[in-house]
């Protein structure tokens, strides 16, 4: 082998032992091929070392409305987009939007410009004080003693309308059931009213009786959300004797469709300000 042959097979080999990439498609990239004895840096470590990131990214999140709107205004481009997800269930955080900034572009499923949907943020508007109160304990039966102290630190939550007891009659109705609960009961007999004529006697003495009036609804008017505006919502008051144990306990009637009307409000309120499309569902990765 002369000389020019060697140089070229060395030139060969020493060539074949370093990185090379070869492209896969138009704007497609490319395959690099890095042989032992060599590393690859990416541009995720590279970026590290700038004055800047190479693009927006990352995850902010907001509990009050108006910070929420402040951030997408600032941030939103044409392709960005919320999207909102319900449920009623959740007592502390009912509504949850999440926005992408940086979302697929374009209307086609073949269009190229598709974003990295991973420049978001998202609103959980807190559930008020009172929402969640209610919400814990409804359907759950109490002693007398703990309904009445239930009622008496929630008595400004009884909303006073027509037909309803107010949070005054409400509380002593409460404390009658509670004064009465070394009592047996004796029958329970609807009135006319709408309400229950409860008689009790005495354990020793069932010449005694001892008569009371309770409600078997009431009204409450409470916000859904945090300083948010208050609803109108229904409760029916319900009671259980077992070997002359009294439990009481109230049903918040049809409470989703209270959430559904203070979630429209909220969707409403930041789809006007921002001026970006709200869809219901999530992004799936």
């Amino acid at each position: 082998m002369d000389l020019v042959d060697k140089n070229a097979v060395d030139t060969i080999l020493d060539a074949a032992g370093q990185p090379f990439s070869f492209p896969i498609g138009a704007d497609n990239g490319q395959l690099i091929a890095v042989p032992e004895g060599w590393s690859l840096e990416t541009d995720a470590r590279l970026e590290q070392l700038q004055n800047a990131p190479y693009r927006k990214k990352g995850h902010s999140a907001f509990k009050a409305p108006d910070s929420f709107v402040a951030y997408v205004n600032k941030h939103k481009q044409t392709e960005s987009l919320l999207y909102a997800q319900v449920n009623a269930q959740n007592n502390a955080a009912p509504l949850t939007i999440r926005a992408v900034f940086n979302d697929h572009q374009g209307a086609g499923l073949n269009d190229t410009n598709a974003g990295w949907c991973d420049f978001t943020a998202s609103l959980a508007p807190q559930a008020s004080h009172e929402w969640k109160t209610w919400t814990e304990l409804n359907s759950k039966p109490m002693s007398q003693f703990e309904f009445a102290l239930f009622i008496e630190d929630n008595i400004k939550d009884v909303a006073t309308e027509e037909g309803y007891p107010s949070g005054t009659e409400m509380l002593k109705m409460a404390l009658q059931f509670e004064l009465s609960q070394d009592k047996r009961i004796k029958s329970a007999i609807r009135i006319q009213s709408g309400g229950t004529n409860i008689e009790y006697v005495d354990n020793d003495d069932a010449a005694t009786v001892e008569r009371m009036q309770a409600f078997d609804k009431f009204m409450l008017g409470i916000p859904v959300f945090w300083q948010g505006q208050a609803y109108f919502l229904e409760a029916k008051l319900r009671y259980r004797v077992r070997e002359g144990v009294l439990k009481l306990w109230y049903d918040l009637v049809r409470s989703d469709l209270v959430v559904d009307d203070a979630v429209k409000q909220i969707l409403a309120d930041v789809q006007q300000k921002t001026d970006v499309t709200v869809l219901y569902g999530e992004i799936v990765k």
